[in-house]
């Protein structure tokens, strides 16, 4: 007959991993053995706990089951079970389980003490041992909990509790303050009236209705938690996290997706590898992910939002926010104040902002509508399109188009080898561009165009009071600038290999009709400049 033991020594020394293997063992082959004799013994015992007094309890493969109840008295009931091959090994077994009560001025002291202070597996045999307690406590006890190898339970018992438990799950409930350690297994609080600590590792947390503060830690499960009336910290690994329903809250997670919903102040998430969705914070939401997507709505506070390789998504808010990311796209609306949106890679699309807006990417394209206030839009090698715009644009980019409607303010756009359009605009208008062309129209301020090898194509507003000077400047590409009858302006006109002609009477100068042209419609003022190089130049009416 073999057998393994661990000698001496305190909890975490006894058992190593070798004896781990072995009870693991034993376990299995007691239940496969066919013809196990089981011995049982009770135990009981009553002892009256004092207030701010402590019930400590060590021991280990059982169930626990703690509950408070009504007056001063400590009812600590046990059941024992031993199983062996023969009935006398059972019962011999069984008589050798100790278990140890003390109580001095601290509290009640409880302990299961097995054979010489030692466990003994007999594998090939299939021993073993289980010791499962009853406790009934008042309802302010204190506890302070060692067990292992066995669920551990407790209810209804509202004084300051510190549990440590392994190898089975670990519930609290109504419960005060409460510190909860376990390990392979699952954790569960729910109704504490003050703060809560968690630590798990490899199994699953739950926790809600808790009154104070929580803190959770927790390696390879998922963490869920509801209804925290005090500040919420999280830190995860390896499993999904989902909050709802708590005051200021920070979650740190990786490898699974972060999920936070009605959160009653400031909201901090940092995940890795991992989606990222927060729906209704009602404070600042500062959103830290990689390789996963961001999703936010309803923020009332600020929102800064980080990402790598990831999309992001988000609004409304009610306050200012700042989306950085890479390689993912970004899709914002409804922004409360100002936004700045900084991609590398993605595309950016934004919807109704308040305050300011600046867009910064390469490699992605800029799509905004319903802008309150200033815009400054970069890309490179993207397009850009503007739509609604309450105050000053400015826009550059390179091999992507530009297009800019409904601006009152003044419009600014540098572009490289793409077209650009502008329309409607209520102050200034100025673009240069190359190998593209540009069309600039209703325009009620002065115009600016500097472009190589593209058509130019300029408009005045039909409803601008008096004339505002224009500039243009191209080459290869023909030149058509309309200006409403009545206007007053000096005009220079030259290019090469190519005509001027002008539906307006112009006192000129130079012959019409030639390369070069200078004279005044009506009765001068504005400067109308244009240059062109091996394209014609028209100066046409403005249609009413």
């Amino acid at each position: 007959m073999k057998c393994v033991q661990a000698v001496g020594g305190g909890w975490s020394s006894r058992f190593g991993v070798v004896t781990f293997m072995a009870i693991a063992l034993g376990f299995f082959a007691s239940g496969a053995q066919a013809a196990q004799n089981t011995a049982t013994r009770s135990f009981e015992k009553t002892l009256t706990l004092g207030t701010n007094q402590t019930l400590s309890l060590e021991s280990k493969f059982g169930e626990v089951h703690i509950h408070g109840e009504n007056g001063r008295e400590a009812r600590i009931m046990a059941t024992i079970r031993a199983q062996a091959s023969s009935q006398s090994e059972a019962d011999k077994n069984a008589d050798e389980i100790k278990i140890e009560v003390s109580q001095d001025a601290s509290g009640i002291r409880v302990k299961t003490v097995y054979p010489e202070d030692r466990v003994v597996l007999r594998i090939h045999r299939g021993s073993s041992y289980t010791v499962d307690y009853d406790i009934a406590l008042p309802v302010d006890a204190r506890l302070w909990v060692r067990t292992g190898f066995g669920n551990t339970d407790i209810r209804g018992v509202q004084g300051w509790a510190d549990v440590e438990n392994s190898h089975g799950q670990l519930n609290s409930h109504d419960s005060g303050s409460t510190k909860l350690v376990n390990s392979f297994g699952s954790v569960e609080a729910s109704s504490a009236t003050g703060n809560v600590w968690i630590v798990n590792n490899n199994g699953s947390v739950k926790a809600s209705a808790i009154k104070g503060a929580l803190d959770v830690k927790d390696r390879f499960a998922s963490i869920t938690i509801s209804n925290v009336q005090g500040q919420v910290t999280i830190s995860g690994g390896n499993g999904a996290v989902e909050l709802t329903d708590a005051e200021a809250s920070t979650v740190s997670n990786s490898f699974g997706s972060v999920a936070a919903r009605n959160i009653h102040g400031d909201l901090t998430v940092n995940n890795n590898n991992g989606q990222i969705d927060v729906d209704t914070v009602q404070g600042a939401a500062t959103l830290t992910g990689s390789f996963g997507a961001i999703n936010f709505t309803n923020v009332t506070g600020y929102v800064k939002c980080t990402s790598t390789n990831g999309k992001v998504k988000g609004g409304p808010t009610g306050n200012d926010a700042y989306v950085k990311t890479s390689f993912g796209e970004v899709w914002v609306e409804q922004i409360g104040g100002a936004l700045q949106v900084e991609d590398s890679n993605g595309n950016i699309t934004a919807k109704e902002v308040k305050g300011k807006a600046e867009f910064n990417t390469s490699f992605g394209s800029i799509e905004a509508n319903a802008l309150r206030k200033s815009v400054r839009a970069t890309t490179g090698n993207g397009r850009v399109s503007l739509n609604d715009v309450g105050g000053d644009v400015a826009v550059k980019t390179s091999f992507g188009s530009v297009n800019v409607q409904r601006v009152n303010g003044n419009l600014r756009i540098e572009n490289s080898n793409g077209p650009v359009v502008g329309t409607s605009i209520s102050g200034d208008a100025s673009a240069k561009t190359s190998f593209g062309s540009v069309t600039l129209e209703d325009v009620a301020g002065s115009i600016t165009v500097d472009n190589q090898n593209g058509t130019v194509m300029l408009s005045e507003a039909r409803n601008s009071s008096g004339c505002k000077s224009i500039n243009a400047r191209t080459s290869f590409a023909p030149i058509q600038v309309r200006i409403s009858e009545g206007g007053n302006y000096n005009v220079t006109a030259r290019t090469s290999f190519g005509r001027i002609s002008s539906e307006l009477p112009i006192t000129s100068t130079g012959q019409m009709g030639g390369d070069s042209l200078n004279g005044k419609i009506g009765n001068g003022g504005c400067t109308l400049s244009l240059t062109n190089a091996n394209g014609n130049i028209d100066i046409l009416k403005l249609a009413k």
